[in-house]
């Protein structure tokens, strides 16, 4: 069985509005947005995280929103841990399942590990993750872990935001190297997370490591958007079809746009028929797993810049 076609879908993450460093503004999103019937923004699309920005960044939330609503361009808002209440949903699954989008938050205990606050962050998700009833699907309970872990960080900062920047990088390089080693397990940690939680998607689109890339990992499409900020270069993914694109977003201004040719492109196709292709049939998952998705390894990677 093939998965349904797909209206014409962008996907986006990490515009950080409000902020300096982050996306431009809402409005330079308007050129862009009106050439879809959906768009999704995959966590966090502005810094309500943060006192001193969170103002700003409700009204660009409101612009953005409006920018789509008035075109009759359905928006989805996935939470980050930068937007933890901008609502309740955590993932989507696209296309009968075979297209799996998260933030990527829920990944890694400490959320942010090269955060000043990732030991704060890494013991409220685990007393989370302790108390949570063990009826609980296990994606729940990381979701909402990965939630109060943000919180945590926000009443240890109080109104002493904080962004990353290369200054600050160079003069704390343990944080440098925190980095570059969550961007070298990254990708896994995504493919791994699929496999448990989304075993019939054969893709699965992230952000919140703020690299973009697409890799294949064991018959399954990881990719990430990459985000509006340091260091991040912004992409965009475009579903339509029966096919999926991954475009760097440009900044013309005063609007972002696409560039005119994907960085990487692949059908839609079901975790099963890639795996099939990629390698020896070793067994079907259980008709409970495969239904999963629906509420590591060798690796072909290509990063995009």
């Amino acid at each position: 069985m093939s998965p349904s076609r797909v209206p014409r879908t962008l996907i986006l993450s990490d515009l950080h509005l409000g902020r300096p460093g982050g996306a431009r503004s809402a409005r330079a999103f308007e050129a862009l947005v009106q050439q879809f019937d959906r768009v999704i923004v995959n966590g966090d699309i502005a810094e309500l995280h943060h006192a001193r920005f969170q103002r700003d960044a409700e009204l660009e939330v409101e612009i953005f929103r409006d920018l789509c609503v008035t075109r009759g361009i359905r928006l989805d808002l996935i939470a980050g841990n930068h937007d933890p209440f901008v609502s309740d949903v955590r993932s989507l699954a696209i296309a009968d399942g075979a297209i799996y989008v998260t933030h990527g938050d829920a990944f890694h205990p400490a959320i942010a590990p090269w955060s000043p606050y990732a030991a704060s962050m890494r013991r409220s998700f685990a007393a989370t993750l302790a108390a949570t009833p063990p009826e609980i699907p296990r994606d729940v309970a990381h979701f909402k872990a990965a939630r109060e872990a943000s919180l945590a960080e926000w009443r240890v900062m109080g109104a002493g935001a904080h962004v990353s920047t290369l200054a600050n990088m160079a003069v704390r390089p343990h944080r440098m190297l925190a980095v570059l080693a969550y961007w070298a397990r990254y990708p896994q940690m995504a493919a791994g997370w699929g496999a448990r939680f989304a075993p019939r998607a054969g893709t699965i689109i992230v952000g919140h490591s703020h690299r973009a890339f697409a890799k294949s990992i064991v018959g399954r499409r990881i990719a990430n958007t990459g985000a509006f900020g340091f260091p991040g270069i912004p992409h965009g993914i475009v579903i339509e079809g029966q096919s999926v694109h991954m475009h760097r977003i440009i900044d013309r201004t005063p609007y972002y746009t696409l560039a005119t040719n994907a960085s990487a492109s692949w059908p839609i196709a079901f975790h099963t028929e890639a795996a099939r292709a990629a390698q020896p049939t070793t067994g079907s998952a259980s008709t409970l797993s495969m239904n999963r998705a629906a509420l590591p390894s060798a690796v072909r990677s290509m990063d995009v810049e």
